[in-house]
């Protein structure tokens, strides 16, 4: 297909609006844009009719391509069809000389392109549909709003970035990296893992020699265990599954580290609703199983409601420590998801076999 042509009658223009976003979380977030695109963009202009379409389509090489090869390969999947404006919505990470890439922009071509992740970890709905609705008001003449694109403006030629300068946008893209990897979603997929702290934290429920253990650890102490049998279950799933990034380029270095960053956090915060699943479990477990007639004998003393919490505390750090040996079994796609270098690649791969690619 060749320029995109307006459609609708001179009396009513009806703009078609293609929104094309990655699968997963990106599908999501399109989806529940279109239900209110519409009537905002309505408000804007109301002798305008708005059509809105989404699509689920990976953008891995498409998007890291230069802006033309971009058009090109949305004409050649978009052929037949006819269209005012595509947005690309994507999850993966983009910068322009090092400085997080927002939104890129050619009016020319009516194609736009915004990162998911540059806008942050908070209030994403809300900055998804103002990033929209400020590249509508950018690129089609009958949108009119005060709406704007997030970020400072950096003008290439035909094309138009929006980027966010300075360490408060790189830790913003970090953000939005790791919300884009929903890390609260990591641990129910994690069965192998699961299976090994369920059974360490059951053994620890019933052994006499943690209970005389427990009673003689402060806050500090369980503090101190808790962090350590977090990082070891993460250390071990990245190591196991070799989510660490290995660059060869200066260039690749930089990415690899922003990469590398988003794993490590994501699989912390993962862990830790892993942590507080189970510290949770272990707590109303114990106080169901371990009556103060059982207690009192081995400890020497009636347990007391902070002993109760401190037991648990030890108990979920011992399960923990052993999900890293059911994390040895683990499915690896299970946990790859975690690994924004390994999404890249996959996304890059389904990619180059949609119909029309290459």
């Amino acid at each position: 297909m060749g320029d995109p042509e307006p459609t609708g009658t001179a009396e009513t223009p009806r703009p078609d609006v293609l929104l094309i976003a990655d699968p997963g979380w990106p599908t999501e977030v399109a989806t529940r844009l279109k239900e209110d695109l519409a009537d905002l963009l309505a408000d804007m202009s109301a002798d305008v009719d708005w059509h809105i379409t989404v699509e689920s389509s990976p953008l891995g090489v498409v998007a890291q391509s230069d802006l033309p090869l971009m058009v090109q390969a949305l004409n050649q999947r978009l052929e037949g069809r006819t269209w005012d404006l595509a947005v690309f919505l994507t999850d993966l990470p983009y910068r322009d000389q090092a400085r997080p890439l927002v939104a890129m922009l050619s009016p020319s071509d009516h194609i736009a392109l915004l990162s998911l992740p540059s806008l942050g970890l908070f209030r994403v709905p809300r900055r998804v549909r103002d990033a929209t609705l400020g590249v509508l008001t950018e690129l089609l003449p009958e949108a009119s709003g005060s709406t704007r694109v997030p970020g400072r403006i950096q003008d290439a030629g035909q094309r138009r970035n929006y980027v966010l300068p300075g360490a408060r946008g790189r830790l913003r893209l970090l953000s939005g990296m790791v919300r884009a990897n929903r890390p609260w979603l990591l641990f129910p997929g994690l069965s192998r893992a699961l299976a090994g702290v369920f059974a360490t934290a059951a053994f620890g429920l019933i052994s006499s020699d943690v209970w005389s253990v427990s009673l003689h650890l402060d806050a500090v102490h369980d503090a101190v265990l808790m962090f350590a049998s977090i990082t070891a279950l993460v250390t071990w799933l990245i190591v196991d599954h070799e989510l660490w990034e290995r660059p060869s380029s200066a260039i690749a270095r930089q990415r690899a580290a922003l990469y590398n960053a988003a794993t490590v956090l994501t699989l912390y915060i993962g862990i830790a609703c892993l942590y507080g699943a189970l510290y949770v479990l272990v707590i109303l477990t114990a106080v169901f199983v371990l009556t103060p007639q059982a207690l009192s004998p081995v400890i020497r003393q009636d347990p007391s409601a902070g002993y109760y919490l401190s037991l648990a505390w030890f108990i979920t750090s011992m399960g923990t420590v052993g999900g890293a040996l059911g994390a040895g079994l683990e499915d690896d796609n299970a946990v790859r998801q975690a690994a924004y270098g390994e999404r890249q690649r996959q996304s890059q791969r389904q990619d180059t076999d949609w119909p029309g690619a290459g």
